[in-house]
């Protein structure tokens, strides 16, 4: 350890390591005790001989030293570090020596700085022991054995106590560390025997030290001054400190500004205290053992000592008789039932013990001085302080001030404490008087005479919550209420509190199950399951314990819907104090989301108390519900709404059984109401619109909530007269039409609801509804206003099946437009789309999932709907990818087809298995081929409807495969979430393609995204893509999506998808099954979606290949894809260079076939076998060939900068395969090298130098490339001897002979400098390596302009999207 001090560096790394160990143990740092010696000691060791040394020699060593032990004080606390200290005499000047030394030196960095702050404070810890030495200070003291030195002068104490204070009065204007272990260290120094005269200077120092500092530093210098005084008085001894006690008091009172007797505080402004809580709390606590100092330290005689606790008592009532509990309880309190008696009379003495007359004669001699009451006066008013800590400090001052005092002052001061609860007074008052009243029954202060007067103010305080503003305040003190409770329990015998017991115990429960905040709750829970344990008398105590803990009561969610019921079952005592809270406080609540809360829990205790909830609790809120108050009427209206079903269905379940306990609906009956409570439930929606309460402030939250109402209303089958079914649908009207989601989506259920209990039985009511409202439902699918269009569209598909038939293709058009884009850009809506798409699906569950009640039910009628005009619909929709300022907004749009199309493609597998005979007829009628099936009417795979089916369910699974494995999470999980509903579908199971397969991989997926989190997402989709991309069916859908992965802004995703795409091709097979039909080896290879037979398969690098030409086919020159897709092109040509290679069963590229026509004579024949070919549906073609003409296709008329740089990155890839595709390449390059781009230019540059260097001359590469791309049907002798003749004739040279030269050009050349210098270094270049530069058209050079007019933000979000994926 002392070589690792030798340097500042060693030992500044040192200190980090071990302070990161040890800040690991500030929760609960006792677990360190074991250890801290063999810790400590050590490090004190070691610092004390570093001290004993030479300053220059040790003093770095000093400051690491001290470093690791601050960092154990930190985590343990000084009190307990400095007792292995060494304390040795001879220690305290070299002690103070080096503190000045080390306070001397001046800091280089901040981390200096922090270095010297801490051993400053080691070392005044350490002096804090070694002043407790008990020998003379001046023995010590070498300065006093010089002959004529300073000890020949008379002066109150030695030239080293004065050195100690001029340090630690300097220590006390610094805030942290220092100035509280400076204040230690005058506690202990001014309290030594010896050191009267410099507690009297310290205390002439104070007033004129706070008065001349400046005032920037006062707020520092004030709590040093009073931390200081307090541990002098804390450490003193009281004969020896109460001569300066009036001194120290008149200090005090100056210092803070404390007004005259009976005033509150007045903090004046030139102490700095009004601002300043530490200095208020350290004033007050100084108060407090002032006030001490003055009384005789006594143990009060009158105090209240509760006497011996007995289990068997404690536990009586939950399992004893009566009989033989009164037993238990006569001999246990036998012995003390004179001493209650007299405690019930007002007497002095409880079940402990008593003085007797002699401490009443005491009592009387007891002198109190003036300065007490004061003392007492600023404790009260302290009591009332802003901050908590104050207020905290002030409870434990009046409880210990109180025990020093006679029993009539004690009175006084608990009567002082309890003017506190006064109706007037703040916040801050009833804490602070809940504490003192919990500090005062803990040490026996609060004689049980005044708990009667007591009690009800502690159930006031549980449920303090006074309002301001926004917001209410009170949790602070419903949480000191719940401490009193606890000691109370504590404190009082359990008779003492017998008629208090069911007004607490309900006053508990309530807070504990109800408060909005969660430390209020467990308060609550803790007080409750003390007051059971220690008093033995609540009702149902034990059983209520296991339901109402400390956990149970954490979550608001549960404690409201799941405990509090759970009481009311326990405690019938229970049941109407919690009704009672719900409706009259928490149904009032500020907090919207508090008051519909309530209004469930509400509905959660109806079981249990229907006879209130139907009585008094709605002639309480329906009232209310017109209540001017926004807070009022809300919170009516939504317990209104929700105690509807909850009386309904206890109704029905008392009904149904009369012996069940957990309903309470006798007489009067819960349900049906009463007429006049429900004809004024019928009467709220008119009464809340005549009041025009939609308006103004709340309007909205009004809204929802009679949206709520009449959902509930419908669904209780509550009568409504004709004008409240005229207003009830106006008013949903206009709720589908408001902007706000949330209450349209409100709206929507309760039209769902409506529709079902009052038109779909009432043919007239039908009728009437479809004359004026059904119409508009249709055409407001198209309407400008945006709000209205979401509104309407679920709407529409919420109607029940009775009104839907008659328009059912004019509804299911109306929903397929409305999920199709606007063609005006500024008219489309996404959630617009998200709604039609949504209900397109309510539509078909409603109509086709089962039959009867006005539904078509899955039949032949059906699936044709389904199968022409919805399936189409979702398939485009999950092609929406818009995007906006909000991002990927088309993914809402996607979701919500994800879940429809899994819905649909299960229901067309049921109308196949359930058509009648003609379902397996073909669709135009006739029978034969097409027909056949098995037994149960499940069509065979084999048949035109199955194979039908089979292709169905293929392009639905490959579509939700796609989605599984895209960019965004939420949609890749909910991919698999309906992957896994087709595939439980038994009746499609059948037709899905490789579903074994598929059920594997989603099993393994959701395996590991069960994990959780980003990286178990990522995993399903590597397993997705691992086990399914050889699978013919899935491998274009898997691929297009991959591409979207690997190319887009998650970095993290993109390596996850790129690896997992190069492990699925490296697991694959490297041919297909067999020799074929080349025509359907080529068929498999593009893409066409059909399943071939395994021995015309072709291999997955090939179908990869070829469905990566069909996706770029698509998506050309596409801003979302074309990136990804050069992406993905780079990855496969410099990973995976086997499927760059690969020979697709397609034509060659029509500018290869037009390069192999015009070459010179003198060149063998290959191109005229190419082009002879070209119609063959057996030709090859490379890859390489068809990537290198599709990536030059997106650099034409690209702006986008991130773009053409990566299309110059993947053409110099491409320049080593040769043949044509070198020369198209190099082509391309020599345009980007000329880009207006700086950036294309240089970045186009460097990659071209790298491959060049990359080139051998003996390197093969080139050679085989010509053969292959002018070789169809040749043999290889015929190419290589072509080759050679065109070698031999005096053509360009090859690449490989002119890579140097050109690798010299392409450095000498600053290609982010002048385009023009630039451009004549590419036609030298061009010459060079013997390729044409492509010739510009006027028409393309202009269609170029406007693509940078139009692409120029796509452009820079290109940059963006690069720049946070670290490019």
């Amino acid at each position: 350890m002392v070589l690792v001090w030798l340097q500042p560096a060693a030992s500044r790394l040192a200190g980090r390591g071990l302070a990161r160990e040890l800040y690991k143990y500030q929760e609960q740092s006792q677990l360190l005790d074991a250890y801290l010696e063999s810790i400590v000691v050590p490090l004190a060791t070691l610092l004390r001989r570093q001290a004993l040394q030479q300053q220059d020699q040790s003093l770095h060593r000093v400051l690491g030293t001290c470093r690791l032990l601050n960092v154990l004080v930190v985590v343990r606390g000084y009190k307990t570090v400095v007792r292995f200290f060494p304390h040795e005499a001879a220690d305290l000047e070299r002690v103070v020596d080096i503190l000045c030394a080390v306070r001397a030196q001046q800091p280089r960095d901040a981390e200096g700085g922090i270095a010297l702050w801490e051993a400053q404070t080691i070392l005044l810890l350490w002096l804090s022991i070694l002043i407790l030495i008990p020998f003379d200070l001046a023995t010590l003291d070498s300065s006093t054995a010089a002959p004529g030195g300073e000890a020949d002068k008379i002066l109150p104490y030695t030239p080293l106590v004065g050195r100690i204070l001029n340090l630690c009065q300097e220590y006390l204007h610094h805030p942290g560390g220092v100035r509280e272990m400076a204040a230690v260290v005058l506690g202990r120094l001014l309290t030594r025997p010896d050191m009267g005269s410099a507690m009297a200077e310290f205390l002439e120092w104070c007033p004129g030290a706070v008065g001349g500092v400046d005032p920037l530093r006062q707020p520092f210098l004030l709590p040093g001054i009073m931390q200081a005084l307090c541990c002098a008085f804390k450490l003193g001894q009281r004969d020896r400190l109460l001569p300066f006690a009036s001194r120290a008091w008149a200090l005090a009172h100056s210092l803070a500004g404390f007004g005259g007797s009976g005033s509150k505080p007045t903090h004046g402004s030139g102490s700095g205290s009004d601002q300043n809580a530490l200095a208020r709390k350290l004033t007050v606590k100084l108060v407090t053992r002032i006030g001490l100092t003055f009384l005789k330290p006594r143990v009060a005689p009158w105090r209240y000592v509760r006497g011996g606790a007995s289990l068997d008592v404690t536990l009586g009532p939950s399992a004893r008789s009566g009989a033989a509990l009164g037993a238990v309880l006569l001999g246990q309190l036998g012995q003390w039932t004179c001493q209650t008696e007299q405690l019930l009379d007002g007497g002095a003495t409880g079940g402990g013990t008593a003085e007797g007359d002699d401490d009443d004669e005491e009592e009387e001699e007891i002198e109190i001085v003036e300065e007490v009451e004061e003392v007492v006066d600023v404790l009260l008013q302290s009591l009332r302080d802003k901050d908590t800590v104050v207020r905290w400090s002030a409870a434990k001052g009046v409880g210990r001030v109180t025990g020093c005092l006679p029993r009539e002052l004690g009175d006084e001061v608990v009567e002082g404490v309890m003017q506190l609860f006064g109706p007037t007074e703040l916040d801050s008052s009833w804490h602070g008087g809940c504490l003192a009243l919990a500090e005062l029954a803990r040490r026996g202060l609060l004689l049980p005479n005044r708990l009667a007067r007591l009690v009800p103010l502690i159930a006031s305080a549980l449920g303090y919550d006074v309002r301001r503003g926004p917001h209410s305040i009170g949790a602070h003190v419903r949480d000191a209420a719940a401490y009193v409770c606890w000691a109370f329990a504590r404190a009082y015998d359990p008779q003492l509190l017998e008629g208090s017991v069911t007004l607490l115990a309900s006053s508990l429960l309530t807070l504990a199950c109800y408060d909005r905040e969660v430390n209020c709750r467990r308060a609550a829970a803790a007080a409750f399951q003390e007051a059971v344990g220690r008093l033995g008398n609540f009702p149902h105590g034990i059983a209520l314990l296991t339901v109402a803990d400390y956990f149970s009561v954490g979550i608001a969610q549960q404690a409201y819907l799941r405990v509090g019921p759970q009481v009311a079952a326990i405690g019938p005592e229970y049941r109407t104090p919690l009704a009672t809270h719900l409706v009259k406080v928490k149904a009032r609540h500020w907090e919207k989301s508090l008051r519909e809360l309530a209004a469930r829990a509400a509905a959660a205790l109806v079981p249990y108390h229907a006879s209130y909830f139907a009585g008094p609790a709605l002639d309480e809120l329906l009232p209310a519900c017109l209540n001017e108050q926004l807070e009022v009427r809300h919170g009516a209206v939504v317990m209104v709404a929700e105690l509807l079903p909850a009386l309904a269905a206890a109704a029905a379940s008392a009904s149904a059984s009369e012996t069940s306990t957990a309903a309470s609906c006798s007489s009067p009956p819960c349900w049906p109401l009463v007429p006049e409570r429900q004809a004024a439930v019928a009467g709220l929606v008119p009464a809340i619109d005549k009041a025009r309460l939609y308006r103004g402030k709340g309007g909205e939250v009004m809204r929802e909530a009679v949206g709520r109402l009449v959902e509930r209303c419908a669904g209780v089958g509550l009568e409504l007269s004709a004008q409240q079914h005229a207003k009830v649908l106006e008013t949903l009207d206009e709720n589908l039409r408001h902007p706000q989601q949330y209450i349209q989506t409100g709206a929507v259920a309760a039209v769902r609801a409506y529709a079902r209990a009052y038109l779909a039985g009432d043919p007239r009511a039908a009728a009437a509804f479809r004359t004026r409202y059904q119409d508009a439902y249709l055409t407001r699918l198209h309407d400008p206003n945006v709000a209205v269009r979401r509104g309407y569209s679920l709407a529409l598909g919420s109607l029940p099946a009775q009104l839907l038939r008659p328009v059912l293709e004019e509804a299911v058009d109306a929903l397929v437009d409305g999920c199709v884009p606007e063609e005006d850009i500024d008219e489309r809506d996404v959630e617009s789309r998200v709604n039609c798409t949504r209900g397109l699906g309510l539509l078909v569950e409603t109509m086709f999932a089962e039959s009867g009640s006005g539904a078509v039910g899955p039949c032949r009628e059906a699936a044709e709907v389904l199968q022409d005009r919805v399936l189409p619909c979702l398939c485009a929709s999950l092609e929406d990818y818009t995007t906006d300022n909000r991002g990927d907004v088309g993914s809402w749009v996607r979701e919500a087809a994800m879940g429809v199309l899994a819905a649909v493609v299960s229901l067309l597998a049921r109308c196949y298995c359930n058509g009648d005979k003609g379902a397996g007829q073909s669709r135009d009628g006739g029978s034969g081929g097409g027909g056949g099936g098995g037994g149960d009417g499940t069509p065979d795979k084999d048949s035109e409807l199955g194979r039908e089916l089979t292709k169905i369910a293929g392009n639905a699974m490959g579509l939700l495969l796609r989605q599984s494995v895209e960019r965004i999470g939420r949609v890749r999980e909910c991919a698999l979430r309906h992957v896994g509903l087709l595939l439980a579908d038994v009746s499609l199971t059948p037709f899905i393609p490789a579903a074994v397969r598929v059920a594997a991989a989603v099993k393994s997926a959701a395996g590991a995204a069960d994990a959780g989190g980003v990286a178990a997402s990522l995993e399903a989709l590597q397993r997705i893509v691992v086990q399914l991309l050889d699978e013919p069916s899935y491998t274009g859908p898997l691929l297009e999506g991959l591409v979207a992965s690997i190319g887009g802004v998650d970095n993290s995703l993109a390596k996850v998808a790129s690896a997992a795409l190069l492990e699925a091709l490296a697991a694959a097979p490297r041919h297909g099954g067999g020799d074929g039909d080349p025509a359907a080896v080529a068929d498999g290879a593009t893409g066409s979606g059909q399943s071939l037979p395994p021995s015309v398969q072709p291999s997955t690098f090939t179908a990869v290949a070829g469905h990566l030409l069909d996706i770029w086919s698509r998506h050309a020159k596409s801003p979302r894809l074309a990136t990804p897709l050069l992406r993905t092109a780079l990855l496969l040509v410099t990973k995976a260079a086997d499927v760059a290679e690969v020979q697709l069963p397609r034509p060659p590229p029509p500018q290869a076939a037009a390069a192999a026509i015009s070459e010179p004579p003198s060149a063998p024949p290959p191109s005229s076998s190419s082009s002879s070919s070209s119609s063959s549906p057996a030709c090859c073609s490379r890859l390489v060939d068809h990537l290198v003409e599709v990536v030059r296709a997106e650099t034409r008329g690209c702006a986008d900068v991130a773009r053409l740089v990566d299309a110059g990155t993947l053409l110099c890839h491409l320049v080593p395969y040769g043949g044509h595709c070198r020369t198209s390449a190099l082509q391309g390059l020599m345009v980007l090298l000329c880009s207006r781009y700086p950036k294309v230019r240089r970045n186009t540059a460097e990659q071209l130098y790298l491959q060049l260097l990359a080139l051998d001359s003996s390197s093969a590469v080139s050679t085989a490339g010509a053969a292959t791309t002018t070789t169809t049907n040749g043999s290889d002798a015929e190419s290589a001897a072509g080759l050679t003749a065109a070698a031999s004739s005096g053509g360009p040279p090859s690449l490989e002979q002119v890579a140097e030269a050109a690798c010299d050009l392409l450095l000498l050349t600053s290609w982010e400098g002048d385009l023009d210098a630039a451009k004549a270094a590419r036609d030298e270049l061009a010459a060079l390596v013997g390729v044409t530069v492509p010739k510009m058209k006027a028409q393309a050079a202009a269609g170029r302009v406007a693509a940078v007019a139009r692409d120029e933000n796509a452009s820079y979000q290109a940059l963006l999207d690069d720049f946070a994926r670290g490019y």
